[in-house]
């Protein structure tokens, strides 16, 4: 599950925990199992077996211990129908019901069915919603004997956590958060997967976290505080749970409102020390963290001050397409900020990496976009009287930046190049013969002529500016564009 914010998808937690401290997959020890048998356990209307139903609701203790084993090798082998035969057999209130602290030994096959029911389908959720699942969930994780039905049963907290909303707030409401805070809050007194197990389930239910849900101030204060004292404290970056504390904290920035207790934390140095992490995800996370708290002023600036300028610049020329675009996107907060800012964006080198991006045909349309709203906020953002910034960015190859992006099919980008073109030759201003010449040597009269061509309907202004250009400006003959 993924999610779009503004125009940049945040990635969900992930289901491929490639990680050291990743729990192990649940195997019968060394039995070599016979998978061929599995057609067996569905029929052909799409329901578990009778036999291994009856054998669920019996009251035969090995045979529903055999049953749920089944069941657990069903949906560990990935079958794509399992979870609807188990909707469609109606056993999920048995399933839950089952799951109690008296019998140990189910807890760990029942605990991994719902695990994978609860990150499945909205049908599937809510019926393990309905059938009262998130006590037991809760009841499990705190209380189990089983450290892998522990882990089953953070997990499917998170994956309820992250499903919507509403399920996020109920999860809230019934306990769910305060349990996995508890275990990253002694991390120390946990084992990795439980750690690790715990971050994915605050970092679930922070992805749904609404401002409606009663104590919400309280709830972002107590995340941030230990999310943060969590980073401070896992300084093994392979680690899947610091991955997954990251990805929480991103979420809670993503709200304006829980800025400012992100920024009291003191998390910000560790966060922009992240960013240049050897370990891919774990920049990622760092640097979808360092994205969101740009869009505060204030957060900017502690951004700056703890260095995130030197960890940005790099990531922008790295060979990790995420780290191009989630560099650029912050990279065009920054230059559309404040004017120190911005300066200190140019002078920390920015501009040709930018460029570099935006001239890249194979690159992708979201960085190539944010690199050009980037430059065009270090372009256009200033009046005239800033005649240093703009002397600047016309030495180090502005123009030619975006006469480039002109070549782009996203709209937006391409109206703030073409303005970002008018501004440098518009406006009266020492360099301007300067820039007309750097326009006709880049080729930009022939880039011109060819976008006036171009048929979007939405692109009748940017056509009639590439028009003046040409003519007035470039003293080039231009019949005014088709309307």
């Amino acid at each position: 599950m993924s999610t779009t914010t503004g125009d940049h998808v945040v990635p969900s937690i992930s289901q491929d925990h490639s990680t050291e401290n990743k729990p192990a997959q649940s195997k019968d020890g060394n039995v070599v199992f016979d998978e061929s048998v599995l057609e067996s356990y569905i029929t052909e209307d799409t329901q578990i077996a009778p036999d291994i139903v009856d054998a669920l609701r019996s009251n035969d203790q090995t045979a529903r211990l055999g049953a749920a084993t089944k069941l657990h090798r069903l949906v560990e082998k990935g079958e794509t129908t399992s979870a609807q035969a188990i909707i469609n057999s109606g056993i999920i209130p048995d399933i839950v019901a089952m799951i109690s602290l008296d019998d140990a030994e189910l807890q760990v096959p029942l605990g991994f069915v719902l695990a994978f029911l609860t990150a499945g389908s909205s049908q599937n959720v809510s019926a393990v919603v309905e059938a009262g699942a998130i006590a037991k969930f809760i009841h499990i994780a705190s209380s189990s004997p089983s450290g892998r039905a522990r882990n089953y049963a953070l997990r499917s907290l998170g994956n309820l956590g992250a499903c919507s909303q509403l399920l996020s707030d109920r999860v809230i409401q019934e306990g769910g958060l305060r349990l996995p805070l508890d275990i990253l809050g002694n991390p120390s007194k946990q084992k990795d997967s439980h750690n690790y197990w715990a971050a994915d389930a605050v970092a679930g239910i922070s992805h749904q976290l609404s401002p409606d849900v009663t104590g919400y101030e309280l709830h972002i204060r107590d995340i941030t505080t230990t999310l943060a004292k969590y980073i401070e404290y896992q300084r093994d970056e392979t680690a899947g749970s610091l991955e997954a504390c990251l990805l929480a904290l991103s979420y809670i920035s993503s709200n304006a409102s829980a800025i400012d207790t992100v920024l009291a934390s003191g998390i910000i140095p560790r966060v922009v020390q992240l960013c240049s992490s050897k370990r891919a995800s774990a920049r990622h996370s760092a640097l979808r963290c360092v994205g969101y708290i740009l869009y505060s002023n204030k957060g900017t600036k502690q951004l700056i001050k703890a260095g995130v300028l030197e960890a940005l610049r790099p990531c922008i020329g790295s060979d990790d397409a995420q780290d191009r675009r989630l560099a650029c996107w912050a990279a065009s907060s920054i230059a559309t900020n404040t004017l120190d800012q911005g300066k200190a964006l140019i002078k920390a080198g920015f501009i040709p990496v930018l460029i570099n991006v935006i001239s890249n045909s194979e690159e992708s349309t979201e960085t190539r976009v944010d690199a050009v709203w980037a430059l065009a906020g270090l372009t256009c953002n200033w009046r005239h009287y800033h005649q240093d910034v703009r002397e600047t960015l016309l030495e180090e190859n502005c123009l030619e930046g975006f006469l480039s992006a002109l070549k782009l099919k996203d709209h937006s980008a391409v109206a703030i190049s073409m303005k970002g073109i008018f501004r440098f030759v518009k406006t009266r201003w020492p360099g301007r013969p300067k820039a007309i010449e750097r326009i006709e040597a880049a080729g930009g009269v022939a880039t011109l002529r060819a976008f006036k061509l171009r048929p979007e309907a939405n692109l009748e202004l940017e056509r009639y500016m590439a028009h003046i250009i040409l003519k007035k400006h470039l003293k080039q003959v231009s019949l005014p564009p088709r309307v």
